[in-house]
């Protein structure tokens, strides 16, 4: 685990340093937790910690994904000796459900702190109210004026550095289209947002944008049809996720076509895979081991009444044929845990 962790940030600091952003201050950061800050963390606990009760929020429990996040989630409960009630809706759309949820785990009177990552930022905001508890978001960001503070990666850097790894590889004049996520969900806005600047940045055109909700299957077909409709004159796909980038890749195979560069986002074990088989030329990866790890320690922090930043960046790495068979070996052996 500490491996995967030292990795992590040796990777999102070597990246981050090379990347290019539009300007100085969208440069993406390393995570602000270390190896050496979580063992000193899981160390420091007070007699009175084991009392503490924290509610975690995901936005699903069913993917690779959400499963880095949740064991980032377990790890820091069990450094910290705290209590937490990890839970998440049936699917990424399931609105009503996590809303639900949230309203349930607020009625509970033992609890310390919550930490949310919102399907839909705007309804979780009147879910939540005036409520008294302390209330973090992390993964996606949400506006409320209470909140204890944001942990995630920077999703318009992140997607900036994919979109401008691909725009240079590619070259000015080159076409591309985005695969986006829900369109006016926070981090599927700002991850569309940071492809096109990075694209306009560097002279490529950006001729189309859809949304597959993260599915790969709508993603499949939703390449299916621009190919047809942009005759397959497509040098760069942009995608929101691995999946939908699977999708992609899966329709693109289909036509034979072998130049068309495919960028997925998350950073998961098909998504690397897909890496290493030639299917993407890179996946943006995004640290959720450290940021559900956060999640739960930043929680922690602010129930015990400490002062913590507002917004937390916990980075991202570029994945490439040149480290993706390290960071694979790295992301099984978290999910081993």
């Amino acid at each position: 685990m500490k491996k995967f962790l030292a990795l992590s940030m040796a990777l999102t600091i070597a990246f981050s340093l090379a990347a290019c952003g539009p300007k100085d201050d969208t440069a993406v950061t390393a995570p602000e937790t270390s190896d050496d800050t979580t063992k000193e963390t899981g160390t420091q606990e007070t007699a009175g910690d084991s009392d503490i009760r924290v509610g975690v929020i995901l936005k699903t429990l069913s993917s690779e994904y959400w499963g880095y996040i949740a064991a980032g989630v377990k790890a820091a409960e069990k450094d910290l000796g705290v209590t937490v009630d990890l839970q998440g809706p049936a699917s990424e759309t399931a609105y009503d459900e996590q809303n639900n949820m949230i309203e349930t785990m607020l009625s509970s009177p033992d609890l310390d702190a919550i930490a949310i990552a919102p399907l839909q930022p705007d309804s979780v905001v009147s879910v939540l109210g005036d409520t008294s508890i302390p209330v973090l978001f992390f993964d996606t960001d949400a506006p409320y004026d209470k909140k204890a503070a944001y942990i995630g990666t920077g999703n318009y850097e992140a997607a900036y550095m994919g979109g401008e790894f691909a725009a240079k590889k590619a070259g000015e004049g080159a076409k591309a289209v985005i695969i986006g996520g829900v369109q006016g969900n926070t981090a599927s806005d700002e991850r569309e947002n940071g492809y096109r600047d990075a694209l306009k940045a560097n002279g490529v055109t950006l001729e189309a944008v859809q949304y597959a909700e993260g599915l790969a299957d709508k993603a499949s077909s939703i390449m299916e049809n621009l190919l047809i409709s942009l005759s397959n004159d497509i040098d760069i796909v942009l995608c929101h996720s691995d999946d939908t980038a699977s999708g992609v890749a899966r329709a693109v195979q289909q036509t034979g076509i072998e130049d068309i560069m495919i960028i997925g986002f998350d950073g998961i074990q098909t998504g690397v895979q897909n890496v290493i088989d030639g299917n993407f030329i890179a996946t943006v990866a995004q640290s959720p081991y450290n940021m559900g790890y956060m999640a739960v320690e930043k929680a922690v922090a602010v129930a015990k009444g400490e002062t913590i930043d507002k917004s937390i960046d916990t980075g991202a790495t570029i994945i490439t044929s040149e480290n993706a068979e390290e960071y694979l070996e790295e992301l099984k052996s978290v999910l081993e845990k």
